[in-house]
């Protein structure tokens, strides 16, 4: 898996996604410290070598519903059991989805250098404060020795509804003589894009989505596989077995493809891949601008954030903090930044997944 890839996870622990994970407590210096400091050195660390995607994994609400008789350790340890098959199969679909529609964002992007822009992108903001930043450095690696800098660690991916480009800079101001986890200021400062918005779905483009799917199954050939299968003599045989899970399994996606095909409105999929073929247009122009547009709106959030408009106390409380006629800045989830278009939300937020029951009987069966 490449480092886009694998930031997937580490990305969603830095936004405290998916309800288990949340973002280090947020750290002010106060004026005196900060001027102290000043000009500091930056160091932006981007390690990443392609797009990523937010996955939209959350752990599923598990409701455990022991039968007549069932101990209460059984009942545990059977929704325990249950808990982990079932968030299990909802993460791999999770994974799945991401990567999936990734994939044509990545190739429109191939030949691009995204570390040279975004790195670009923010030296040049941050060259209009000269009286608080001072030499800027770009690496792939994050450095161990103590020094007195503003250390950005960048990384950017999809939101997980693939309509926005998030930068994330998870930035924190350090000095000789701190430890890591306690720098003189800490937060998380997020860019995201304008949203693409999906057109809304026509009985044309259902009947276009049910014409494509039959397309599909019919070169499956799973007649063929049908006649086959039933041709075994030996039913008991492993191959023919393999054989009757695979027409199984095809005949049903094929009756769930059809069930969306006809459904009045985008299934997740098909939103997914309007969107991204959508970003991916003209070699991915519209991620590239986004991409060259992210470091005046973190060095503006850096501002903000640094000037303490918020008491430190109160950052954890959602709030707008700028606002124009085209973007808006809010603190959200614990404190960290966002910018984005006027009007458009933080596409990163998740919804909760559903009540899942898990019955659990006397012989331990679910």
């Amino acid at each position: 898996m490449s480092r886009g890839g694998k930031l997937t996870v580490a990305m969603a622990v830095v936004l405290g996604l998916g309800g288990c994970a949340q973002q280090a407590q947020v750290i002010r210096p106060s004026s005196a410290q900060l001027q102290a400091l000043e000009p500091l050195p930056v160091v932006d660390v981007i390690d990443q070598d392609s797009l990523a995607a937010q996955d939209t994994f959350t752990a599923a609400n598990i409701n455990v519903v022991p039968g007549p008789g069932v101990p209460i350790l059984a009942a545990a340890a059977g929704g325990a059991l249950g808990m982990a098959i079932v968030n299990a199969a909802v993460k791999a679909e999770a994974e799945r989805f991401a990567e999936a529609h990734v994939q044509p964002l990545r190739a429109a992007l191939q030949g691009f250098d995204a570390r040279s822009v975004l790195s670009g992108s923010l030296q040049q903001a941050l060259a209009l404060q000269p009286a608080h930043f001072g030499n800027y450095t770009m690496t792939s690696t994050k450095p161990t020795s103590a020094a007195r800098r503003l250390l950005v660690q960048t990384a950017y991916s999809m939101t997980p509804d693939f309509s926005a480009l998030q930068v994330i800079a998870t930035v924190s101001i350090q000095d000789v003589g701190a430890t890591p986890d306690k720098p003189v200021y800490r937060n998380v400062l997020v860019y995201q894009s304008e949203r693409q918005v999906a057109p809304q779905k026509t009985a044309e483009d259902s009947k276009r989505m049910v014409a494509q799917e039959n397309q599909r199954y019919s070169a499956l050939h799973v007649d063929d596989d049908i006649a086959k299968a039933n041709a075994e003599p030996n039913r008991r045989d492993s191959e023919a077995a393999r054989l009757r899970t695979k027409i199984n399994q095809e005949q049903v996606e094929h009756r769930q493809r059809l069930a969306q095909a006809a459904l009045p409105g985008w299934d997740a999929d098909a939103r997914a891949q309007y969107l991204a073929n959508a970003w991916a247009a003209n070699q991915g122009d519209a991620l590239k601008t986004a991409m060259r547009a992210s470091g005046a709106e973190i060095a503006h959030m850096l501002q903000l954030d640094l000037a303490g408009q918020v008491a430190t106390d109160r950052i954890e409380q959602p709030r707008k903090v700028f606002s124009s006629d085209t973007r808006e800045i809010d603190y959200v989830n614990g404190g960290r930044m966002v910018s984005m278009a006027a009007g458009d939300g933080d596409a990163s937020l998740r919804k909760p997944s559903p009540m899942v029951r898990v019955p659990v009987n006397a012989a331990g069966r679910r």
